[in-house]
């Protein structure tokens, strides 16, 4: 019997966060897999094929080309760390509804991911500690194309005030958490070092790339499901 090969597109890819994970569930399911990141901006240290490209482009000329769509739009213009500079009148791009629609007409099963605040409707929706990582980094992830249940989230145990969790954000969080007042349990050698650990992330990725990737756990969950479709 032939392999199935999942053709992935994984649209605003920044450092492959997402792409590892559904590269280590299609190993799980002994499927084989090839992956393709589009983003706007270099990323070096992308792990699979890398493609330099405008995201809503690509997939509008491409996307009959592979068999699956992930996609993480830009979070800025709607997570809670840009909220002062939107009040201050900067305007983010939003992509989202773009992306969602010629998913929608490809007919391939897609996945839009992206944080609570953003208009991604939340058919699967997972946090950090579900997979005993170190971070709780909530996501919501939109179902294009197929269905999925969402599993139950757990009453979480703990806190980043605590230490037992850390908070991996922004540009500047490498110089603020150097002097974090919240103790961290976990704490390895250097801030970039501690947020890859709990985050699940065993390749290099610098302090910024980490604080805009997703755990690798989340879409190895969901690709169980995803490479059904």
């Amino acid at each position: 019997m032939k392999t199935k090969t999942i053709k992935l597109l994984d649209l605003c890819c920044k450092a492959g966060g997402a792409a590892m994970g559904y590269y280590q569930a299609a190993q799980d399911l002994g499927l084989k897999i090839q992956i393709t990141g589009i983003d706007i901006e270099p990323q070096p240290n992308y792990p699979f094929k890398f493609i330099k490209c405008d995201a809503v482009k690509y997939l509008q000329k491409n996307g009959h080309k592979f068999t699956h769509v992930h996609a993480s739009p830009p979070c800025q213009p709607f997570t809670v760390s840009t909220s002062e500079m939107r009040a201050l009148g900067k305007v983010y791009p939003d992509i989202i509804q773009p992306i969602r629609e010629l998913i929608t007409l490809s007919g391939l099963p897609g996945i839009i991911e992206n944080v609570p605040q953003a208009p991604v409707h939340p058919d699967i929706v997972l946090r950090g500690d579900m997979f005993n990582l170190k971070v709780l980094r909530k996501r919501h992830f939109e179902c294009v194309n197929w269905f999925s249940l969402t599993p139950q989230l757990s009453k979480k145990t703990g806190s980043v005030r605590n230490g037992d969790y850390v908070s991996v954000f922004g540009k500047e969080g490498l110089k603020g958490q150097k002097n974090n007042p919240f103790p961290c349990k976990f704490r390895l050698n250097t801030v970039r070092e501690t947020w890859a650990f709990a985050m699940g992330i065993d390749w290099h990725m610098k302090g910024p790339e980490l604080a805009e990737a997703i755990p690798p756990a989340y879409t190895r969950y969901i690709g169980f499901d995803f490479f059904k479709n």
